[in-house]
């Protein structure tokens, strides 16, 4: 246990140094480097190197963070795929300036709009849209962070 604490400080620490400046590789990766020089001596347990392995293939796939967006539209049926172009070039025609997302979902036809960090952002749009879709409300979802 104590091993575990002392590799997950190890890596914690260069993690922290690392975003002072240096960019690149992850921070095991750094610590490898620095073994090869001679300044540091990591013996690691495969198992923990293959779940660090893991959880960064996990993150790199994973895009965008936790967030909020609202939901304009949801139907399932005949003609809902229709209806949903239809939703989403008003919605469009009358707020262009925020990005919509088309989804199919467990039968459903949704319209998500708007990529927000937090409840409050999205509750500004909410209530800005609210009166031409007054059936839209806050869902949580992963978002895209633009650069």
């Amino acid at each position: 246990m104590r091993f575990f604490i002392f590799i997950t400080t190890i890596l914690t620490v260069s993690a922290a140094v690392a975003g002072q400046g240096r960019s690149g590789a992850d921070p095991l990766s750094r610590l490898q480097q620095m073994e090869m020089s001679g300044d540091v001596v990591i013996t690691l347990d495969s198992l923990i190197l293959e779940n660090y392995n893991k959880h960064l293939i996990q993150n790199s796939r994973n895009r965008g963070v936790s967030g909020y967006r609202i939901r304009i539209f949801s139907d399932n049926g005949h003609g809902a795929k229709e209806k949903q172009r239809r939703v989403k070039a008003d919605f469009l025609s009358t707020y262009p300036d925020i990005t919509t997302y088309d989804r199919y979902e467990g039968s459903y036809y949704k319209i998500y709009v708007g990529d927000f960090r937090t409840r409050r952002e999205a509750l500004k749009v909410l209530n800005r849209i609210k009166s031409d879709f007054h059936d839209a409300f806050i869902v949580g979802d992963n978002i895209v962070i633009e650069d």
